[in-house]
């Protein structure tokens, strides 16, 4: 026994070594895979939605960028903001979230090329030496850099529509705050239901946004519709709140009244009855078949 677990321990352990070295072995990029560069124009919009992915899918393996307190896995995840990182052009990185490898996860199928490319954006705000392959999109709408939003919101009862405008102070002066994430909300029991992505708000701080017309209200049809900043940590705490007759009319219905389990007497299911009864009565039975045998033991005495 002494020696069969002796062997046991010995395969354990180079089945671990062997799988270390394989990990532990350098990344290699093909060098076709090297030369791809972005089709998305590296921006601060890209960076923005680059910084929402990784925390939704990367920041639990790597860490927050910059604190170098990945998990210890071997081989290492790594924290992007390091010189390992920045050392590779951003072909390999594209490639590397793409297929993944051991540990690391393929995104390929979770995550679209805009998608890893933003997460590529937003990891590069962190190499200061970077220089890009792609440069900024001169069409893009400036990004609001003031603070003081306000915000104003307009609704079309007939169309289920809603229109926020966004201004800001900015060097001075009140200006339309541009490019700046607006979400939108249902209030629900529990929290709050997010509607869709957040929408950027164009040149004139105006973002539109059409909400469904299936939504769940209460028991008159109504909704209460949040709006507010994405970004909270940038502009602060701005929303924007109204109860709007959108929804469907919520009727109540008592589980206890429904033909199931759960329902009182009246509702029970006739199959659990029947079954219920049919139980009781073959008991019944055995104890009415078993004091008969008792009898007849005693009669034969």
């Amino acid at each position: 026994m002494n020696r069969y677990n002796t062997l046991k321990h010995i395969a354990l352990a180079l089945t671990l070594t062997i799988s270390n070295i394989g990990f532990s072995q350098e990344w290699t990029v093909p060098e076709d895979a090297k030369s791809v560069v972005s089709s998305v124009p590296f921006s601060e919009m890209t960076q923005q939605q680059g910084k929402d992915l990784f925390n939704a899918n990367c920041k639990s393996c790597h860490g927050a960028i910059g604190a170098n307190a990945p998990l210890p896995l071997n081989p290492s995840p790594g924290d992007p903001a390091s010189e390992r990182f920045a050392a590779q052009v951003d072909g390999a990185l594209f490639f590397k979230i793409t297929n993944g490898r051991a540990g690391m996860p393929s995104f390929k199928n979770t995550l679209s090329d805009a998608d890893r490319w933003a997460l590529i954006s937003y990891i590069r705000t962190f190499h200061p030496n970077y220089k890009g392959a792609v440069a900024e999109n001169p069409s893009a709408v400036n990004t609001f850099k003031g603070g003081n939003i306000q915000m104003k919101v307009s609704f079309d009862d007939e169309k289920h529509m809603a229109t926020v405008n966004l201004s800001g102070t900015e060097n001075g002066s009140v200006v339309p705050a541009s490019s700046v994430r607006v979400g939108a909300f249902v209030q629900r029991y529990f929290g709050q239901m997010k509607l869709g992505e957040p929408i950027k708000t164009n040149a004139s701080g105006v973002a539109t946004f059409e909400f469904p017309t299936d939504l769940q209200g209460d028991s008159i049809g109504q909704l209460k519709i949040i709006f507010k900043l994405i970004d909270e940590d940038k502009y602060g705490l701005v929303v924007a709140e109204q109860t709007v007759n959108w929804g469907e009319k919520f009727v109540y219905q008592n589980p206890l009244d429904q033909n199931a389990l759960w329902g009182d007497r009246t509702a029970v299911p006739t199959w659990l009855l029947l079954s219920y009864f049919g139980v009781v009565l073959s008991v019944f039975a055995v104890i009415g078949w078993v004091v008969l045998q008792l009898l007849k033991l005693k009669n034969l005495k």
